[in-house]
Order: structure tokens, then C-alpha cells, then sequence
């Protein structure tokens, strides 16, 4: 039995249409003759008025007869419909609405729900104590069985093919799917829904974070809201004069509203043009919408005989959330009698004025329930003695642990202990509870982690003590740094921000291994009134982050589930390193070093090495580059180039130069650059060919085209540029090193004449390179083409470009290689196109491989015409970085 197209077209016609009719005569104040009257007398013609265009469009296609038969069935609908609902019963907008919903679910049934099956799926939880915590919910075999809530959910982070959602609670679910198309899809509507229905402000994972949500977050900007609701929102923070909201207009999406308080509430218009940001109705223009606040915010700005200042502004704010729990949340221990040791902390009778304050504390700790805070059983009272019962934390405050260490502390470990503590912080956020004391002395420390079997460091966040709200102005000052700005001015503006500055504050105390910020008393308070900022760490997005969140304007402190995604991102680029570590046995230079090889070749060899000077297996791991022992007279002075050569480069996409060290009495020296444990995209992409994707292989090709262009306007040709020399450093980012064979050509007029050239990859070489030994900087680029030949087909031994020319020139030794190669360059053969190579891509190639030098692309315009085809390959595979 089929459906009746007819009637399909009917059913959704019904509900497009009736509703809005009968919205806009049922929903206002109106006699049910009138609605009678009206539907009597409608035209059935007219509900093309509306319905969508798409559904317009499709009516339209069918033929007259259809399209009759469809007018018909609609007319007698409305009139039985007249008859037998509106007249003879007393419908309600309320049942209206329910009928259109009802409808509305039995016609898109299958449109509430997106399914996507990965190829793998495993929840993870941390350990605690060295012992797996096990799930109350029993999970069965059958049926849906619930991860998580939106508000739940901290970060997402995709790596490759697979997307790792994390929980406040730091459990994690890894779901590995099919393709990072896939990954990015899934990705993308988990944020959606969380902004959806968490923090429209917010966003999960950058790599799938929407340009306007950064752009308004980076900026303070409100989504489209209504002049009603901004000047509610400025009620809200006080009214006060000069204060403003940034929105985007609801109406007008080419413009930005300031809505500022004055002696009335004023709107601004900011319109969005190509050049950036122009005031409407001015000349004022700047490039973004930060440079043209920062510029009209120093100025006295004046309209309709009004004059006044933008002072402060209002950016969004993150919205609370509530959790109910249930009767399995109940806590441990409850149910029966067990002995557990606790804190007792006293609060003497010499201080009940505060008493009330004190009780404050303990219904704020009662309230949570979080595995990084600490646990309060209760409070209790003796004699004239306030007594809080907290739970007992072994090892104590982390600032005095952290002090008696003799060996400092790896960065991992204060990694964890950051992003535990940013976790605490973001859960009293959610709830909007304050904590007022954020500090090293009041973490405590559960676990020390130091073992590596024990699974890491574990802290919990301990009440803050007497709330700063009954303490005097120096006991307030006391507290600086700890204590934000704004609350040494007035306690009563106590707020979430101030846990952002502590936050800040006491990051710094981790860094610097539990040492006290400000020793000198005498300077806190004049730190404040001249707005100073503590010393920051050598680690610049750690020194950025702190920076941000001890701004003196609260308002422009990030939230902290910001705080956790950027510290995770941050854990991540020393994560791979400390796995390493844990693998490869090696010991300081201090001592009798023990090398892991990474490669050998035929005059030296790279080796994996730690640079340890205290001895404590926390040193950096790098690489070392050394001669072997037969080679080093002949070898030394280029390895000594290549030293100086690296000295002197500093890019993103150029391996970094770390130092050298010598041995044996100075006789052997060994170049020490960064280690890249993912190891050279020869190795590299034929493991990973299925999760790397097109777009990131042009990605791979730009990177290498800018660090070759950046080595080009240093003079230099690199002579040797091939994939098993372009270092992977992750799954975005790729270097290149091997700079033995890279020479100057300051001297020489735009070339280099090699005279001695033993072991030169003669496959990757140019053909003036082959005939007169001489180098340009295009004849690197002629270079590139084959290493992006290489990438493009993953580097399969089998189609390397080696295997291909020896296929054209046949077997042959020693020199005759050359000689048959260059006459086969010179008839014009070169490199065929892979399999699955777009055409623009091989043509890029050939451009590459021109005879004559001068005629060949230069690196600019590489880069330029590989992100074009990277930007039109994004929207269709969906990629992005």
C-alpha cells in the first residue's frame, strides 16, 4: 500500500498554514464569530503566502490537475474544520499549539535524532588511590545507556579520526569513526547542542568552533539580542554611566549595537565593511572591532546635546546550571557506620561576631559535591565553640608539599594539578558559587603522584576560610595577591571573577614550586594602585593565559571552562614527550649517557637523548645529531655548518636549533636540536594514510613552502628537501630539518657551486643541479615538487620517485645514473600523475618541474595558490585546521 502523494502535500500544507492563520486571528483578543467568519471566507489560494519557498517550489512542479485536487482538499478541510472545531467547541490557543506540535512531531519523527556509529567506542575514568572507581550505574548490554549531560561536558578534542568528549569529573569517552570528516561532523554538533542548551558564549573545541562564536567571545559581543533585554542586562550590572553592551543587530547583520548608559540608554551603530569596523555615520575605521572600542573608549563621545564616555563594557556571561541529585548520588558512607578520619575546624568564642559568616562558608561547601573539592560531613556546635567537619586529606597543603621537595617538579605533574584545580573552579562557576580564597595553602594534596604507577597527582580545593566580606581593610590587603583588585576596594562586589584572579595567582605559585608571590608585605598594596603584574613563566601561552586571568577588569577574565580547554591543549604538547619518556631509557649528559637511535646515515647518526642537569629524569627530551667516529675528520666542518646554519633560523615550520655539546676532550661535537617524536613524513604518512585527508596533505605542503620561503630570504638553499627530511611534530604541524647539505649563497650571486657532492639525492636534484653542480633557490623549489609528489601518494615505497625514474632509465650504476637521468629530464618526461590527483594539483607540480630555472613557480606563489585550493577543498570534505 502506498501513500498518497496528494495527501502527504495536504498534511504538510495543513500545518504550515493553519497555524500562523489562525496565530494571528485566534491569538489576539477576538470574537469566535469573527475567527468563523474569517475562515469562511478564506481563499485557499493565498496559503502559498505561508508556506516556504522549498515546499512552494514543489507544489509548483506538479501538474494542474495535482495542484487542484490539493486546493480542494484544502478548502473542505477548512470548512469541517470550521464547523466541527471552531464552532462547536471552545478552542483555546493553548490547544492550538498542542495540536500544531503533535502534528509537527508525526510529520518529521525522524528528524529529532542524529546517529552516528564509530568504528570503536570505550569510556575512561581516572584512577584515584591506584584503584579503578567503579560506575553505580550498572550499564547493561541492551538499549541506550546516558555518558552525560551537555552542561557536564568540559572540552572535546579531535586527533585525526577521533573525537574525545570530557566530563567535569575528568571521565572521558573516545569514539573513534570513520574518517576525520566524520569526527569533525560529530564534533560540531555536540558544541552546537551544548551552546544550545548550556552557554550559547562557549565553545567546546576550537577546531570546530564557529567564526562568529570566537569573534564574539574575543571581542565581548553579545549574539543578536533586543534593546529590551541589552538594557535589562545593563540593569543587571549596575546601571552604571558609560557602561555598555556590544550586540549584533537583529535585523541588520552587517551591524554591530552599542547600547551605553547615559542620562538615557543610547544605541550606536558599528558597521561591518571589508577594510573592518567603521562607526556608522563617521570616518572613524579600524581594522577590528577591539581597535575601534579601544580608540572610542579615550574619547568623549557626544549626540543629541548628550555627552558621555564608554567606560566598561558588558561581554556575555556563562549561564548557571543546575544539577538534582539523585537517591544514588548519595554520598559514601552515610548508609552505615564506618570509622573515617576528618578535619575539625574551630571557630573559638573570643570570634562569634563572625559566626554568621562562618556558617556562610559551611552552607557554601555543602552545596558541592565534586571530587576536587574537599568533603564537608557537617558542622557541629560546642559549648560556645562553631566546629565545620571536613574530610581529611593526607598529605596536606600543595605550597608547603611543593617547598620540600629537594628535585623540582615535572611540568606534567603541575599540568595536572592546574587543570584539577581549573576543573574545581568551573563547577562552582557552573553553579555560580564563590569560592573567595583561591591559594596554594588551600588545595590539598590526596596523592603525590611522583610514583608513575600511582597515575598522577591528586588535589582537592579546601574551604576558603573567613569570607572576605568580614574582614577588615588589612586583613584584605593581607591577602594580595590572592585577593582580586576590585574586592581590596569593596568586598561587596565579591564575584566568580575574583576566583579567576586567585586562579591566576595561584598558577603562578605552581609554576614557581610553592613559592610565595610578593614576599616583600611593605610593596601589596602599592602592587594594586599601579597596576602591576607578576613575574611570568618562560612558557608564553601559560604567560598569556595568566595574564588573562588576573586582568584588572574582571569583566574581561576568561571563564573557566576556557581555563580547562586552553590548559588540556597546552597538557597535550608535553603529553606526547612524557609517553616517550616513560619508554626510552636515558640518563643525564652528566653522566654516562645511554642512547635510543632515531636514524643513521651513512656519515652520522640522530639519537633520542634527555638533557638532564639535575639528574631527576625530568629533563627535556631532544635530538642529537653526531658523526660517527670513521667520519668525523672528513665530516666536521659540515657539521659544523649546519650548526652555525641553524643558529641563525628561528621559524614555525624549521626544527629547532637547541645548543651543541662536545666530548672526548672537545674532539666530537654534537648539534642538539628539539625532538619531534612522530618522526619524518616518510615514516609517517604511509601509517596514518587513512586519517589524513587531502586538505591536510596541502596543509603539510604549505607549511614545508613557508619555512622554504623563510629560509630563501635568509640566503640559504637547503639542497636536500625531501619527505624523509620534513619532521612531523603533530597531526597539524610539520618541520624541516636536515640541514647538512644547506649552503650560503650571500657570496654567490644567487647560486652555489657544489665541488664535491658524494651522496647527493640525484632524484630530487633539478636538472642544472645534475649538469653544471650548481644550486639556486629554484632549484629547492623543483625539489618541493617532488616532495609533494612524495605526499601525495603517502609515501608508498613502490611509487617513490626513485622506483618511477629508474623504471624510465633502467638499470644502471654510478654515474651513467645521472647521465641517462638528465637526458630523460631533458626530453621532458617527468613524474606521472598519482592516482586520485586532482589535476590543479599535478599541474602545480609541473610548474615546479620546469627545465629552465627561471621559469619555475617561487614559494610565495605556491603558498598562495595551495591555499586556494585548500579553502575550496574545505567545503566539501568539510575540513578544516
Amino acid at each position: 500500500m502506498t501513500t498518497n502523494p496528494i495527501l502527504l502535500s495536504f498534511l504538510e500544507v495543513t500545518g504550515y498554514v493553519l497555524f500562523p492563520y489562525l496565530t494571528i486571528k485566534i491569538m489576539r483578543p477576538a470574537p469566535k464569530e469573527i475567527v468563523c467568519k474569517f475562515l469562511s471566507f478564506f481563499n485557499p489560494n493565498s496559503y502559498k503566502r505561508f508556506i516556504p519557498d522549498s515546499l512552494n517550489r514543489n507544489i509548483k512542479q506538479r501538474n494542474i490537475l495535482t495542484r487542484i485536487r490539493i486546493n480542494n482538499v484544502f478548502k473542505k478541510f477548512l470548512s469541517e474544520f470550521n464547523h466541527r472545531t471552531v464552532k462547536d467547541s471552545n478552542i483555546t490557543p493553548y490547544d492550538l499549539k498542542i495540536k500544531y506540535l503533535a502534528t509537527l512531531e508525526g510529520l518529521t519523527s525522524g528528524l529529532g535524532t542524529e546517529l552516528f556509529e564509530p568504528i570503536t567506542l570505550s569510556s575512561k575514568k581516572n584512577k584515584l588511590d591506584g584503584k579503578q572507581k567503579a560506575d553505580r550505574n550498572k550499564e547493561s548490554n541492551e538499549g541506550w545507556v546516558v555518558f552525560c549531560d551537555f552542561h557536564e561536558i568540559t572540552h572535546t578534542v579531535i586527533k585525526e579520526a577521533t573525537v574525545t568528549i570530557y566530563r567535569q569529573d575528568n571521565k572521558r569517552m573516545d569514539l573513534q569513526m570513520t574518517s576525520q570528516a566524520q569526527a569533525l561532523s560529530f564534533a560540531a554538533l555536540v558544541d552546537g547542542y551544548f551552546r544550545l542548551t548550556v552557554d550559547a558564549h562557549h565553545y567546546l573545541c576550537k577546531d570546530v568552533a564557529p567564526a562568529s562564536v570566537v569573534h564574539n567571545i574575543n571581542n565581548g559581543c553579545h549574539g543578536p539580542i533586543c534593546t529590551e533585554y541589552a538594557i535589562h542586562k545593563l540593569r543587571q550590572e549596575g546601571n552604571g554611566e558609560g557602561t555598555y553592551i556590544l550586540r549584533w543587530s537583529c535585523t541588520d547583520y552587517q551591524y554591530i549595537i552599542i547600547t551605553v548608559v547615559c542620562t538615557e540608554y543610547k544605541n550606536f551603530q558599528i558597521e561591518v565593511v571589508p577594510d573592518g569596523y567603521r562607526l556608522y555615520g563617521t570616518d572613524t575605521l579600524r581594522k577590528t572591532l577591539r581597535e575601534l572600542l579601544e580608540h572610542l573608549e579615550g574619547q568623549s563621545l557626544r549626540t543629541d546635546n548628550l555627552q558621555f564616555q564608554l567606560l566598561h563594557c558588558c561581554p556575555p556571561q556563562p549561564r548557571g546550571t543546575l544539577r538534582v541529585k539523585s537517591e544514588e548520588d548519595e554520598d559514601v558512607g552515610y548508609s552505615s557506620f564506618q570509622e573515617v578520619k576528618v578535619v575539625l575546624k574551630v571557630l573559638g568564642s573570643g570570634h562569634r561576631d563572625i559566626s554568621l559568616a562562618f556558617f556562610e562558608t559551611a552552607s557554601m561547601m555543602r552545596q558541592v559535591s565534586h571530587k576536587h573539592i574537599v568533603l564537608l560531613y557537617g558542622v557541629c556546635v560546642r559549648h560556645l565553640e562553631n566546629i565545620m567537619v571536613e574530610e581529611f586529606v593526607q598529605l596536606g597543603p600543595l605550597d608547603v608539599f611543593m617547598r620540600r621537595q629537594q628535585s623540582p617538579l615535572s611540568t606534567p605533574w603541575k599540568f595536572e594539578v592546574a587543570m584539577q584545580l581549573a576543573s574545581a573552579l568551573s563547577y562552582l562557576e557552573d553553579k555560580k558559587l564563590v569560592h573567595g580564597f583561591v591559594c596554594a595553602k588551600n588545595i590539598l594534596l590526596a596523592r603525590d603522584g611522583l610514583d608513575t604507577d600511582e597515575g598522577g597527582p591528586f588535589i582537592k580545593l579546601s574551604d576558603p576560610g573567613i569570607p572576605i566580606t568580614v574582614l577588615t581593610r588589612e586583613e584584605c590587603v593581607h591577602r594580595i595577591p590572592w585577593i582580586a583588585p576590585e574586592c581590596v576596594k569593596s568586598a561587596s562586589v565579591l564575584s566568580v571573577a575574583a576566583d579567576k584572579w586567585g586562579f591566576g595567582t595561584t598558577l603562578w605559585e605552581i609554576c614557581y614550586d610553592g613559592e610565595v608571590p610578593l614576599k616583600d608585605k611593605k610593596l601589596t598594596e602599592r602592587f594594586y594602585e599601579t597596576e602591576c603584574q607578576l613575574a611570568t613563566p618562560d612558557c608564553s601561552e601559560l604567560a598569556e593565559l595568566m595574564t588573562r586571568c588576573m586582568n584588572y577588569d574582571p569583566k574581561k577574565r576568561p571563564f573557566f571552562r576556557a581555563i580547562v580547554r586552553k590548559l588540556f591543549l597546552l597538557f597535550l604538547c608535553i603529553s606526547i614527550s612524557t609517553q616517550v619518556s616513560h619508554k626510552t631509557r636515558t640518563h643525564s649528559w652528566a653522566s654516562n649517557k645511554h642512547f635510543s637511535f632515531l636514524m643513521q646515515g651513512h656519515f652520522g647518526k640522530v639519537e633520542l637523548c634527555r638533557y638532564d642537569p639535575r639528574g631527576d629524569k625530568t629533563g627535556e627530551l631532544v635530538a642529537v645529531k653526531s658523526l660517527k667516529p670513521e667520519n668525523r675528520e672528513e665530516q666536521s666542518n659540515n657539521l659544523s655548518s649546519e650548526i652555525n646554519i641553524l643558529k641563525a633560523l628561528y621559524h614555525e615550520n624549521i626544527v629547532k636549533y637547541k645548543g651543541i655539546c662536545q666530548e672526548e676532550g672537545g674532539q666530537a661535537i654534537k648539534l642538539i636540536m628539539e625532538y619531534l617524536p612522530l618522526g619524518s613524513l616518510k615514516e609517517y604518512l604511509p601509517r596514518n594514510k587513512s586519517k589524513t585527508s587531502l586538505s591536510t596533505l596541502l596543509s603539510y605542503s604549505i607549511q614545508i613552502c613557508q619555512g622554504m620561503d623563510y629560509l630563501g630570504s635568509q640566503n640559504y638553499i637547503h639542497r636536500d628537501l625531501a619527505a624523509r627530511n620534513v619532521l612531523v611534530e603533530n597531526e597539524s604541524t610539520v618541520k624541516i630539518g636536515d640541514f647538512g647539505l644547506t649552503k650560503s649563497i650571500k657570496d654567490n650571486e644567487g647560486y652555489y657551486t657544489v665541488k664535491d657532492d658524494h651522496d647527493s639525492p640525484v632524484f630530487w636534484y633539478a636538472p642544472e643541479c645534475l649538469t653544471h653542480c650548481k644550486f639556486y633557490r629554484a632549484s629547492d623549489v623543483w625539489s618541493f615538487g617532488v616532495t609533494m609528489y612524495e605526499l601525495i601518494t603517502y609515501c608508498d615505497s613502490s611509487k617513490s620517485p626513485m622506483s618511477l625514474f629508474l623504471s624510465m632509465i633502467g638499470k644502471t650504476q654510478g654515474q651513467m645514473t645521472i647521465i641517462r637521468l638528465v637526458r630523460v629530464l631533458q626530453e621532458g618526461k617527468r613524474l606521472p600523475r598519482p592516482e586520485g590527483c586532482p589535476e590543479p594539483v599535478y599541474d602545480l607540480m609541473r610548474r615546479c618541474w620546469e627545465q629552465l630555472p627561471e621559469r619555475r613557480i617561487s614559494f610565495k606563489q605556491l603558498i598562495e595558490e595551495l591555499t586556494n585550493m585548500r579553502q575550496q577543498l574545505q567545503p566539501r570534505n568539510d575540513l578544516s585546521l
